[in-house]
């Protein structure tokens, strides 16, 4: 089984690391030692992020997913929901591709994403803008930067440190990317979600809302599969899988029923999201 994996993974030289693991004994472990220490997983970010907010419901920091985000950001309209942002469905007029300029010349980013025009509130549109937001919430409800919420609630429990993650010119902890951690850390974070919000009897992550998280998802008519909350819904053998994905093929897949993880990082300029999920495909074909 090793043999066949290790197979795949010398097949292409931008893979940087590969991990899978069953009922978290490992599988496979593969890494490139010439890359960084700290990967920047991109979108996957959101999937973070997302936990985040889990464990900010749990500890009543917010109050639901229902609660309109202008309860938290004032200048926020007060038809859009904690949910609609985790779901992609706020309806802020922008695509990833204009996120860029939009960064650029902004000194409040908040401030120039909550007055974005609104098209289709209630459709899913990827954008960054309303993880960024997310991230916004969490430090006014907490009092806290996103990142030292994390390290606190998160990392912390998981003993991780080994992590850098970028804020915008407020001090706002970037919610849709910027998340820099190591590949052993991303491996500890997969081990949580695969015994669904544990570590050992310590429950990291609320169990409930890993299953809300990942189970229900909106309809993207991208072949990525349906959205969740900030996890990419799909099914395999008809079975539900999930997905954290950042651009340049960044994965971690995990498949409930069979107890699954598997971690690809690779090189972003040649490497894609296609290429990553045929991998995890070939690979889950090889270990179930």
């Amino acid at each position: 089984m090793d043999k066949e994996i290790l197979k795949l993974y010398k097949q292409d030289e931008s893979i940087h690391t590969l991990y899978v693991s069953k009922s978290n004994r490992e599988v496979v472990r593969f890494q490139n030692k010439k890359n960084p220490h700290l990967i920047n997983i991109r979108s996957m970010t959101k999937s973070i992020v997302s936990l985040l907010i889990g464990i900010a419901l749990q500890k009543e920091f917010i109050k639901s997913l229902e609660t309109p985000i202008h309860y938290y950001l004032p200048n926020a309209l007060d038809h859009i929901s904690i949910r609609d942002l985790l779901t992609m469905s706020s309806g802020f007029d922008i695509d990833d591709k204009n996120l860029y300029k939009l960064v650029l010349h902004s000194d409040d980013w908040v401030r120039d994403i909550l007055n974005l025009p609104l098209e289709r509130k209630g459709t899913f549109r990827y954008k960054g803008v309303d993880y960024h937001l997310l991230s916004a919430i969490i430090s006014k409800s907490t009092g806290l930067p996103l990142s030292d919420f994390a390290q606190t609630n998160l990392f912390s429990p998981l003993e991780i440190s080994d992590v850098k993650w970028e804020s915008d010119p407020q001090g706002i902890t970037v919610g849709s990317s910027g998340l820099k951690i190591s590949f052993e850390s991303l491996i500890k974070i997969s081990q949580m979600l695969v015994d669904n919000g544990f570590k050992n009897t310590e429950e990291i992550v609320p169990s409930n809302w890993i299953t809300a998280s990942t189970t229900s998802g909106v309809p993207t008519n991208l072949s990525y599969g349906d959205y969740g909350f900030g996890w990419w819904i799909k099914s395999y053998k008809d079975n539900e899988i999930y997905r954290a994905l950042g651009s340049g093929g960044q994965q971690m897949l995990i498949y409930p029923k069979e107890r699954i993880s598997i971690i690809v990082t690779a090189d972003s300029k040649t490497f894609n999201h296609v290429e990553s999920e045929n991998l995890s495909n070939k690979i889950l074909d090889i270990i179930t």
